[in-house]
């Protein structure tokens, strides 16, 4: 669908314009390989790496203090009386359900400060093109993926768009909350 507009919106830019329409100027940038290939996404790759592994290591040595305990308490439960054991027993499950459930809020709440610096960088990338549009006189810019068929010499900017991001926003600091 997007593909049969991007067509029908090209060939009304090679139409012949009205009166009250200025000249169609187009600009094709590839937005994906700018937000893969872009220094702050690898910024951002790498410090929510950085958490994730510090998360799982903290959790890992915390249930496993959990795990010896429970085989602590099965060594004792012999000389434990029942209802002791029990409330021992149920206590240590309740602490091992908080740890499985902080691993899931802070799994979610990784996830989100990912999506946040994400959405922080396209809003740069957008504003970045923008610019690079004026600049450049286009009042159209067409994503690359989207587009069907133009003879693109002189017309893409990725290159250009893909520097002036890096230099405008190199890292974005993810927020762990």
């Amino acid at each position: 669908m997007a593909r049969a507009a991007l067509a029908l919106l090209l060939a009304l830019a090679a139409a012949p314009a009205a009166a009250e329409f200025p000249p169609a100027a187009v600009m094709i940038v590839d937005i994906n390989r700018i937000m893969r290939d872009a220094k702050v996404t690898g910024s951002i790759a790498g410090q929510i790496e950085g958490i994730r592994d510090r998360y799982q290591e903290e959790l890992t040595t915390r249930e496993k203090k959990l795990r010896l305990e429970d085989r602590t308490l099965a060594d004792q439960r012999s000389v434990l009386a029942p209802d002791a054991y029990e409330k021992k027993l149920r206590d240590l499950r309740e602490r091992l359900a908080a740890l499985k459930e902080e691993a899931r809020k802070r799994g979610l709440a990784l996830d989100r400060a990912r999506s946040e610096a994400v959405l922080r960088v396209r809003q740069v990338l957008f504003e970045v093109v923008r610019d690079l549009a004026k600049e450049r006189g286009a009042n159209i810019v067409v994503q690359k993926s989207a587009l069907v068929w133009a003879d693109e010499e002189g017309m893409e900017r990725t290159d250009e768009a893909l520097r002036r991001l890096d230099t405008a926003l190199p890292s974005v600091e993810i927020n762990e909350k």
